[in-house]
């Protein structure tokens, strides 16, 4: 890994860490809502760097969060959430980037991360009702999905200089 590599995914995981915690102390309307803005960083090593380097943004993210809050039920739904997240997005990037804008492969990535925390919540707390709960977050998940799209998009084209693809 060369030092450009090293130091991006370092500001990268650096600055989803910074949102991410600044993210929790915003009011929202349900709770376990956030925007996923930290995902912006996720999204931009992806596509600047490449598959193991956004699962690397993602997981230090995750874990040092989790460092930082000591909630471990959090850590549980991030991590239950980042990872199919992630996976979807590497997959859509890697052999769909062409049929998807990348706000469609963030939104995606919401959706993926959705139901992936919803999984882990109902398997914490032993209700499959808890299911229900993603019909709001699949609404307020492809709204933030498309901004962090478009910010990752934005963030991608000036670090390069030109396209974000």
């Amino acid at each position: 890994m060369n030092t450009r590599r090293i130091v991006l995914t370092g500001l990268f995981t650096a600055c989803a860490l910074a949102v991410n915690i600044a993210e929790g102390a915003l009011p929202m309307p349900l709770p376990g809502m956030k925007l996923g803005a930290a995902n912006v960083f996720a999204l931009a090593a992806l596509v600047l760097l490449g598959v193991k380097e956004a699962f690397a943004v993602t997981l230090l993210r995750v874990a040092l969060a989790w460092l930082i809050t000591g909630n471990i039920f959090s850590f549980f739904c991030s991590l239950g959430g980042a990872l199919p997240a992630v996976a979807l997005m590497a997959l859509l990037y890697g052999k769909f980037s062409s049929d998807f804008s990348l706000p469609w492969i963030s939104v995606a990535g919401a959706l993926a991360f959705n139901v992936g925390q919803v999984a882990v919540v109902s398997f914490v707390v032993g209700d499959a009702r808890v299911v229900f709960y993603i019909l709001p977050l699949f609404i307020a998940g492809t709204a933030a999905g498309w901004a962090v799209g478009k910010l990752a998009e934005t963030l991608c084209r000036r670090l390069r200089g030109g396209s974000s693809r």
